[in-house]
Formats: C-alpha cells, structure tokens, sequence
C-alpha cells in the first residue's frame, strides 16, 4: 500500500489529511480527558459522555469512573504512538519547540 500511495500524489495527501484528522480529535479528546479528570480518573455516563462528579450528581446520571491516564495510553497506542514511554514525550516536545522555533524564523 505504500508503494501506492508514493505513486499517487492526490491519495497521499488524502491520507495525510486524513491522519492529521484522526490525530487531531485524539489530541482534542485527550485535552477534554484531563481537564474533566478528578486525581486520574473521568466520570463517564453510559454514552461515553465525560462528566464532571458535579454535573452526575445535579443530574442523577449513574457514572462509571475510568482511569484517564490509561485512556490516554490507549487511544495514542491504537495511533502508533507510545506516550507512556518517558523518551518519546520529551522527544516528541523537542519536535514540537524545534518546529515551532523554525516557523518562527520562517515568519521574519
């Protein structure tokens, strides 16, 4: 398949694109994990919606507490990215400083 891809300009941008969405709400929900989190753990309804212990308890909603920081390791792992281990976050936030210096030069 990669082969195909590398031969089709059009398709592998669509990939790119469609990764970088995919990326994205992983990004997003895991921001909305942990503000929501209460020392690790999310409270989520039976719709997977996250609730804050305020907001189950105003509304009666039975809850099921999860832990987030597992949920975050499973939902990077399943994108090919192991957060958990210490090396690739400090690598991945040099990658994020170094291309948000190079833009910065690239602005003046």
């Amino acid at each position: 398949m990669s082969l195909f891809l590398a031969l089709n300009p059009l398709i592998f941008l669509y990939y790119l694109t469609h990764i970088s969405m995919k990326w994205n709400s992983v990004i997003d929900k895991s921001l909305e994990v942990l503000r929501n989190s209460d020392r690790g753990y999310v409270l989520m309804d039976m719709y997977n919606n996250i609730l804050t212990p305020e907001e189950a308890a105003f509304n009666k909603i039975s809850v099921t507490p999860f832990n987030a920081m597992k949920f975050i390791q499973t939902q990077f792992s399943a994108m090919g990215l192991d957060i958990s281990d210490k090396n690739v976050r400090i690598k991945l936030i040099a990658l994020l400083e170094e291309f948000d210096r190079l833009q910065k030069d690239r602005i003046k």
